[in-house]
């Protein structure tokens, strides 16, 4: 039988003054330049043994044994967007690729068209030199995507290459002609819709440095349905409603949340679990020092990571679930769909919140990433008014996300480190 592992943050003297010796031999082993694979494989030993002292998940055994999915460790996703405007009238209609790595091997990919209907109008002035413009619109959208699992990223990778140019605007356009192809069928399917609004400034002149400022805002609810059964429906909230569910989505939205969720799964017409998750571009790292103990601590935590306007290349993430065959919590869930339906008075509204807060941080799991982010923005555009306003536009955007760090906190646990979801 092997040995018990020793307790979260407890280590011995001699493994600490081990850990120290094996750092200074790494340090003398860079500045002689030793090989990059020799100095890789000691520095993940190194690792593992510092994942081992401090009770974290090490590996993916440990990570199934306690019930923890794989994490997502990579993500590319492309997206364009070819939009139109006459006089006030404007359409759009993108398309979206989302390929995604897992710890565990495992990848999916899913493919998303969309398409929205708004009205945009606009003013210019123009005084002394001085040139103003301001627009704005509002809408309707949806969009309908599919996905498909594969064991392997590899698989998923051949996967792309075959039907990848199947999707994109140009090859959908090509579909629809006689003996088009089409990939097989999805594992799921999801559709969503919901309404956006816009606004676009620009101010510039000779005696003034160029000013502009975008920005967009939408509300989106949709339903995703696997081959298994399982349904789930989800709703885009805004950063302070998330914020009120519990005091690490409340650590999120400090960090001024551009991103944040609900859903519920529901399995034979029962729901079974509930998730919310919100996400920040933030500055800095998170590097938890030790075990955290309740919810509490690691809302602290949360908070200290450095708060610089505007993020820095870095995207933390936070994802809370409830069991929902709990009593308790699906009681708790059915008062905020009340408020949802307008069958609660208003004044009631921040009670039933905070009665699923409560819930949230007396049982939920919580799982946090942080990503490194990449992003790669193309747009083209023109506008005319030849007695009429007509524009286009072409919006092509790449974002990549890799994974940095992970941790779960379960209730009545500690805060572990997945080092399992890392990368060798």
């Amino acid at each position: 039988m092997p040995p018990p592992r020793p307790v979260a943050g407890q280590a011995s003297a001699e493994f600490v003054a081990l850990l120290a010796v094996v750092g200074v031999v790494l340090a003398g082993a860079a500045a002689v330049g030793s090989p990059p694979a020799l100095a890789a494989k000691v520095a993940g030993a190194v690792r593992h043994g510092i994942c081992l002292v401090a009770g974290g998940i090490c590996t993916p055994g440990e990570a199934r044994a306690a019930g923890l999915a794989p994490c997502l460790v990579h993500a590319r996703a492309e997206r364009e967007r070819l939009g139109g405007r006459l006089l006030v009238v404007r359409l759009g209609r993108g398309d979206s690729l989302l390929v995604e790595r897992r710890s565990d091997g495992s990848a999916a990919v899913s493919f998303a068209d969309g398409g929205g209907a708004g009205a945009s109008v606009g003013a210019g002035l123009q005084i002394a030199g001085l040139e103003a413009k301001l627009r704005g619109g509002a809408g309707l959208q949806f969009t309908a995507g599919r996905t498909w699992e594969f064991p392997t990223f590899a698989a998923a990778a051949r996967f792309v290459r075959r039907w990848g140019r199947t999707e994109t605007l140009t090859g959908e356009a090509r579909g629809l002609l006689p003996g088009g192809e089409r990939p097989p069928p999805a594992d799921s399917r999801y559709v969503e819709g919901g309404g956006y609004g816009e606004f676009a400034a620009a101010l510039g002149g000779p005696a003034v440095a160029g000013v502009d400022l975008r920005g967009e805002a939408g509300a989106v609810a949709g339903r995703r349905v696997g081959r298994d059964g399982r349904v789930t429906w989800y709703d885009r909230l805004d950063a302070e409603t998330a914020g009120r569910l519990g005091l690490v989505l409340g650590a999120i939205e400090e960090h001024h949340a551009g991103e944040a969720a609900l859903e519920v799964t529901v399995v034979r017409g029962r729901p079974v679990e509930l998730r919310v998750r919100a996400a920040a571009r933030v500055h800095g790292e998170l590097t938890p020092p030790g075990p955290a103990t309740s919810m509490q601590d690691l809302h602290a935590r949360l908070r200290d990571v450095s708060r610089a306007p505007g993020g820095h290349g870095r995207r933390l993430e936070a994802e809370v679930s409830l069991d929902l065959t709990e009593p308790a919590n699906r009681r708790a869930l059915l008062g905020v769909v009340e408020v949802l339906q307008l069958r609660v008075a208003p004044g009631d509204w921040a009670d039933r919140l905070r009665a699923l807060a409560a819930r949230l941080d007396a049982d939920g799991a919580v799982d946090v990433r942080l990503f490194r982010v990449g992003l790669d923005e193309r747009d083209l555009g023109a506008d005319a008014a030849l007695g009429l306003g007509i524009g286009a536009s072409y919006e092509r955007t790449e974002e990549v996300r890799e994974l940095m760090g992970a941790w779960s906190l379960r209730p009545g646990g500690a805060l572990q480190e997945r080092e399992d979801c890392i990368p060798a």
